[in-house]
């Protein structure tokens, strides 16, 4: 987590910017529809081409399409909206396989009669429309503010069955000064509805809170909460997980990146799983002692819960011709793309080289030895504060299809959207 970043955001809002906020369509631009914020409407798809198309080198194929989910209010916080994550349900008990859901930050601490949740958005139909189902809660004195993320079960876990959606998300005070939690909550109707949060780690305020939890389940059924941990006193933050046989009671924290140098910041995990069954996890390191822009890194792990000396900051991901990425990283797998398959890596901004999206997807067809780069599918001014914070991305069970969502800027330069992308892995990773 970027905790001078998070300070700032309190108190100012980000500077306008002119780039549009869509991503290529056969060498146009597309608009989507801003989204209601009403519980139930349904935001549909719209295709206006406009005139100030960039070069068709950079775009998503023309068969595929942009989609804006959700549009931030005039008064929110900093970008209003930021940090989207998506969740496409495979392991449905109620044949809804292939739905699509996907939540974000939505930054109106402060603002609203409302407390702030999380908004959770289904689509039907591959993300042409949309329609806002729910907004979650913590039901404590906390709020329920930051790092919303989405994942499903794909066995049981304790009481809950397989195609089980759960939502592990960051909640904080109201002064963001002196609480923090890492809850999660669970559903069992496809996302539509949650239950009561069951709490996997709690801490202090800024400047020792726990923040970014992250999900995975073994293949023994147990339940990895991974998540940044600021509560020691011997390092400015961790990356550590806990286990639950569960889903209600989580472990002993384990470490799994701790470095030995006080000032750097390892944080904001991300794990993704590649062909051979191993795992690939990237973060960002925030005051990295020999490197700048809070770069991302990787590490390796054979089971998703060894992942060698945690003193060990890791490998960053830079490019065959110097590119590097900074900041809140997001890493997926597909099949695609050759024997290995092919792994893709986002961040928020390019440390070393330049990008003409706002930053490009990092890509390795050798899982992690090398890698390229290709454009982002969903165009952004990295240069303002939190547009294109912690934007990810998923891959279709079969690896054909890329979907992507990202905040950058509305149209006039103001406050951000959530923009939805689908792209055809084939060519857009050819």
């Amino acid at each position: 987590m970027l905790k001078r970043a998070r300070l700032i955001l309190l108190f100012f809002s980000c500077f306008a910017c002119g780039l549009s906020l869509v991503a290529c369509h056969n060498g146009a631009y597309l608009a989507g529809t801003e989204a209601s914020e009403t519980e139930g409407i349904t935001v549909p798809h719209m295709t206006e081409q406009l005139t100030d198309s960039p070069s068709t080198d950079s775009c998503v194929p023309a068969e595929e399409y942009t989609v804006t989910v959700a549009s931030s209010g005039d008064n929110w916080w900093g970008m209003g909206v930021q940090y989207p994550r998506l969740l496409i349900l495979s392991n449905s008990q109620s044949g809804e396989n292939g739905t699509i859901l996907l939540t974000f930050e939505k930054l109106t601490s402060g603002l609203e009669r409302e407390r702030p949740g999380y908004p959770v958005y289904r689509s039907t139909d591959e993300g042409k429309s949309w329609k806002l189902v729910t907004t979650v809660r913590d039901n404590s004195s906390l709020q329920s503010e930051w790092n919303p993320f989405l994942f499903e079960l794909s066995r049981p876990l304790g009481n809950y069955p397989a195609g089980t959606v759960l939502l592990a998300a960051c909640s904080v005070d109201g002064a963001h000064s002196t609480a923090s939690a890492i809850r999660l909550y669970a559903s069992t109707d496809g996302g539509r509805s949650f239950g009561a949060p069951v709490t996997v780690a709690t801490g202090g305020g800024l400047e020792n809170g726990v923040w970014e939890p992250f999900l995975l389940q073994l293949d023994d059924g147990r339940l990895v909460c991974f998540y940044s941990d600021d509560t020691g006193d011997e390092y400015a933050q961790r990356i550590v997980y806990r286990l639950s046989e569960d889903g209600v009671t989580f472990g002993e924290t384990v470490e799994v990146v701790a470095s030995k140098f006080k000032r750097e910041r390892p944080g904001m995990p991300v794990v993704t799983r590649l062909g051979d069954g191993s795992y690939f996890m990237v973060y960002e390191v925030v005051d990295h002692r020999l490197l700048e822009g809070n770069p991302v890194m990787y590490r390796t792990s054979k089971d998703g819960i060894h992942w060698g000396d945690p003193a060990d900051i890791g490998t960053p991901i830079e490019s065959v011709d110097g590119k590097a990425l900074g900041s809140a990283p997001y890493a997926a797998w597909t099949p695609a793309g050759g024997e290995l398959g092919t792994i893709t890596v986002s961040g928020t901004f390019m440390r070393k080289g330049k990008s003409t999206t706002g930053t490009d997807i990092f890509i390795s067809r050798d899982m992690g030895k090398t890698w390229t780069t290709v454009s982002h599918p969903i165009p952004y001014n990295s240069s303002v504060d939190h547009c294109g914070y912690s934007n990810s991305m998923m891959f279709s069970s079969d690896g054909a299809i890329m979907y992507a969502v990202n905040n950058p800027q509305k149209k006039d330069g103001s406050k951000g959207n959530i923009v939805f992308a689908r792209a055809d892995t084939t060519l857009y990773l050819k």
